[in-house]
């Protein structure tokens, strides 16, 4: 959602120069993700500075999105910033979906990102879960099988 917005939403790239300069930019013109993901994730000042831009816009792409969904049986909103965003105070039920850091390392592998921007993803988000607002946890530490399988569980609990 972030990238679309980035692309989308008049203004966000201007914003961005005016936060992180020039050098976040190629040709002064497209937005380099990767120099934006370097900056922020080794600088914890720098991603709360990209954060108090960005989450606003986040939460109101989040609503729209909910709106128009409004008569589907469930919505599930996926995002590791999910409390960060304050995306948990429209939430009816919050499931934690956990895996240890190496099943984190291989799904952003299969993303194509290489080694070191894999760590300091990893390491730099700094992502904060209020364990008293979650109400399931599923442990994502085997097949894609099982994880739908013990998704399809808590639905039905729900």
């Amino acid at each position: 959602m972030a990238k679309n917005i980035y692309l989308k939403t008049p203004g966000v790239l201007k914003e961005l120069k005016k936060i992180f300069g020039d050098e976040i930019f190629d040709n002064g013109l497209d937005l380099n993700f990767r120099s934006l993901a370097n900056r922020v994730f080794s600088d914890e000042k720098e991603l709360e500075k990209l954060n108090r831009l960005m989450f606003p816009l986040i939460r109101g792409e989040t609503k729209k999105i909910i709106n128009k969904n409004f008569n589907r049986d469930y919505i599930i909103i996926d995002a590791a910033v999910l409390f960060d965003c304050k995306l948990d105070l429209i939430c009816d039920y919050i499931i934690l979906v956990d895996t240890d850091d190496e099943k984190r390392k291989t799904f952003l592998k299969n993303k194509n990102l290489p080694d070191n921007d894999i760590k300091l993803k990893i390491e730099g988000q700094h992502i904060e879960i209020n364990m008293k607002k979650v109400d399931f946890i599923i442990s994502n530490s085997s097949s894609k099988k099982s994880l739908l399988k013990k998704v399809k569980d808590v639905l039905k609990n729900i």
